[in-house]
């Protein structure tokens, strides 16, 4: 029998005795050998008149073969197919038993390759155990006299793995949430010939980007991205699908009308437009046909695909009981996909529903049942097993994803749904809920630091989630975005007969000429108060463009990847720049160090700057009010936010190459007016002075990066070292003036009683 099969042979898990198992396996009968448990005795041996080296060679042969069973048991990655399939491509493989256990497993479903790297640079092959996420039930059955094994795996993934909202959709690579592998199996003997049947199904989450928030117990699902990003996803998760597994039958199980209809209308427009013959796409609205109790209308959906089943078959091999001969009587040459929203509770009753159909067949093929056309039905032992088997699965699964149990599973256990399932479903949506809004911030954040994905340094932000937790090269991602921006904006509004020197993504204020400073008693009034508190609670992320004439401040639209407005400054109006800490927050370590909490203020005289709008696309619309990216302490701490990407759809899609596109997404350069600064612009110090204020973004927040990245000190240094070198003053001692934006003191003042309050509540839920 081959290595990884052989785990299902054993029909309990607990298992009598070596000696049972022993006269079940050379008797030819029902019964396949079990040596999950040795339970021998010398008043066994002693009747039996078996000699004491007779003992010992026995028991030597049982813990041999004791040891290579746990050690199959733990490698379940594969199934029964791909095992069959990699020992013909790759024989040496299976039939050197020197290659170590964790070289032939599925690395789709291997969870602790991350933390096993070191034994694995150090070779230490036997203490390297995959480890697998999932479901394993297996249960003795017996039909009209036939014994044999009942097995249902499930294996979720780990690309892409996480909590229920914290995880929607797919992500760059094809990858999509709660993706999970699930076989079902049926092993028996006969003539002293082992048969294994297996079927494979797979569900995972509508592979387009979206998201839905936490705060909610409907939700309205947010479609994310832009057309190109989206089409280059979905195209890779259904190829490495058809790679996988063969044709792909889709089943969509969302509403066609309402919420769901959102992201399912999406679905079915790309599979549509992929227009791929070997994926067939099935629509059935789960809510509206079970309507009233009515889950028995699930049937028409498998009768609908009764050519589907012909077509896609099921594994089915033979060997001897030596394991060296085998024969394989047919393979499985598609899969069905199934999805919900969640892909939980209506994609586990439909699974079950196809894996019962399969199971008819099966036992029909194999002599076993005498009822085909009744099918399992009238065997009500097994039918509860089965049953049973399934909704275990489904409970599970949900537990890893939502939190709770499955809903639905007294349908799936009983073949009826009732009351009590009902009360027990809102009572699971419930705390699904609490789950989704208080726990599953530091769920998320364990399971991408067990997969390698963000190091410690992501738990220090649990604190500040809002929404979702960061995806893993979240930041990469915005730095190959930011760094194109830079491009864009260079392209758009530095002049001809000028060249960039350098340019930054840096955090200002949303008000122009209040950086939150302290003013004079005289300009303490009730305006100055409001404009002081909409700086602090609102800050753009801009672009600013350094040439060897001016410097340009540009705000810009990620989204729309526009340059809504910019502002020149003139070198040589420059009086000073000043550089200090820039503390928003004192409520974390974070937050209050002065090294991740930096900035500068550029001083210049009003008469050296003008500004101009695209007037084109945001006529007679406040900078405030334009959509850039906008960071504050409502969505990831004001100790150092990274952007906010509403819905992710903020994020770059396509990289512009040339410049003629440029005069596409921003418009003809006649749109682009001029406007003097007018004189309500507040300054502070003279009235012939402007002043704008900039803070450092910290680029590996999340600690992803492998290298050691500089300080937000440090890149304010390195910032204004470059400016005042351009400017020519790096001889002049009062260019440069050393002195606190927002002191570590002033901050604390600002953080009121609520705001320190619902910090330590966050910190009593999560730590």
């Amino acid at each position: 029998m081959n290595e990884e099969a052989a785990v299902l042979q054993p029909s309990n898990i607990n298992a009598t005795s070596t000696e049972d198992s022993i006269k079940n396996n050379s008797s030819g009968g029902s019964r396949s050998p079990s040596v999950y448990s040795v339970s021998t005795s010398a008043s066994d041996n002693e009747e039996r008149g078996e000699s004491d080296s007779y003992e010992d060679d026995e028991d030597e042969i049982l813990e041999k073969r004791l040891v290579k069973q746990i050690v199959e048991m733990l490698n379940l990655t594969n199934s029964f197919q791909r095992v069959s399939k990699r020992k013909k491509a790759e024989p040496t493989l299976y039939a050197n038993e020197n290659i170590p256990l964790w070289k032939k497993v599925d690395k789709r479903f291997w969870w602790n390759e991350f933390m096993l790297q070191d034994f694995i640079k150090q070779e230490l092959d036997e203490w390297i155990i995959p480890i697998m996420q999932g479901t394993i039930h297996i249960e003795s059955c017996q039909i009209e006299g036939y014994g044999f094994d009942f097995a249902l795996i499930s294996r979720r993934s780990r690309e892409r793995a996480g909590m229920r909202y914290q995880r929607r959709g797919v992500n760059e690579e094809g990858q999509t949430a709660n993706y999970v592998e699930t076989e079902q199996t049926v092993i028996f003997q006969k003539d002293n010939v082992t048969h294994v049947a297996s079927f494979i199904q797979i569900r995972g989450s509508i592979p387009l980007f979206w998201s839905q928030s936490p705060y909610s117990l409907h939700p309205i699902p947010v479609m994310e991205r832009t057309e190109n990003e989206t089409k280059e996803a979905f195209h890779k998760h259904i190829n490495t699908q058809i790679c996988l597994y063969g044709n792909l039958t889709l089943i969509n199980l969302t509403e066609l009308v309402g919420r769901e209809a959102i992201v399912g209308a999406q679905y079915r427009r790309y599979v549509e437009d992929l227009a791929e013959p070997n994926v067939k796409y099935v629509e059935f609205d789960f809510h509206k046909e079970t309507k009233g109790m009515k889950f028995e209308n699930i049937s028409k959906l498998s009768k609908s695909l009764q050519d589907d089943f012909a077509k896609m078959q099921y594994f089915w091999e033979m060997f001897s009981d030596d394991g060296i001969e085998n024969t394989v009587y047919s393979e499985q040459t598609g899969v069905f996909r199934t999805n919900c929203m969640d892909c939980l509770d209506r994609t586990n009753v439909v699974q079950s529903a196809f894996g019962r159909t399969v199971l008819n067949l099966q036992l029909m093929r194999f002599g076993i049942s005498e009822y085909p056309e009744q099918g399992i039905r009238y065997y009500n032992d097994f039918e509860r097993a089965f049953n049973n088997a399934w909704a275990n699965n489904g409970d599970m699964i949900s537990k890893m994803y939502a939190g709770t149990s499955a809903l639905k599973s007294d349908f799936t256990r009983t073949g009826k749904r009732n009351i009590t399932g009902m009360m027990n479903d809102a009572s699971n949506s419930l705390a699904r809920m609490y789950y989704n809004t208080v726990k599953d911030f530091w769920r998320q954040a364990t399971v991408d630091y067990i997969l390698g994905y963000h190091k410690a340094e992501i738990f220090r932000h649990v604190l500040q989630s809002t929404k979702m937790s960061a995806e893993p090269g979240f930041q990469k991602r915005w730095l190959k975005i930011r760094s194109e921006a830079i491009n864009i904006s260079s392209d758009i509004v530095i002049a001809d007969d000028e060249t960039r020197i350098k340019g930054w993504t840096l955090r200002s204020p949303a008000v122009v000429n209040n950086i939150i400073a302290k003013l004079g008693p005289k300009r303490k009034t009730a305006h100055h108060y409001r404009e002081q508190q909409l700086a602090k609670k609102h800050f753009e992320e801009k672009i600013v463009l350094l040439t060897e004439k001016a410097l340009y401040v540009c705000s810009y639209n990620y989204k729309m990847e526009k340059v809504i407005q910019f502002r020149r400054i003139s070198l040589d109006t420059l009086v000073s720049i000043q550089i200090g800490e820039y503390i928003l927050s004192s409520l974390t370590p974070a937050s209050r160090s002065e090294d991740f909490n930096y900035g500068f203020v550029v001083c210049h005289k009003r008469h050296g700057g003008s500004e101009r709008w695209n007037t084109g696309s945001m006529l007679n619309q406040h900078l405030s009010l334009a959509n850039t990216v906008k960071t504050s302490k409502d969505q990831r701490g004001e100790e150092e936010p990274v952007p906010k990407v509403e819905n992710e759809d903020m994020l770059k899609t396509e990289l512009r190459k040339d410049k003629s596109e440029a005069d596409i997404v921003v418009g003809p350069k006649e749109d682009i007016e001029e406007e003097k600064l007018g004189a309500d612009n507040a300054c502070i110090g003279t009235e012939n002075i402007e002043t704008i204020a900039f803070k450092a973004i910290r680029n590996d927040i999340l600690g992803e990066s492998e290298n050691q990245t500089e300080t937000c000190k440090q890149q304010v240094l390195d910032i204004v070292h470059t400016i005042t070198k351009a400017c020519k003053k790096l001889n002049d001692p009062n260019f440069i003036i050393e002195k606190p934006i927002i002191s570590l003191k002033q901050a604390e003042k600002t953080d009121g009683v609520l705001k320190k309050m619902g910090y330590k509540l966050k910190r009593a839920i999560w730590l």
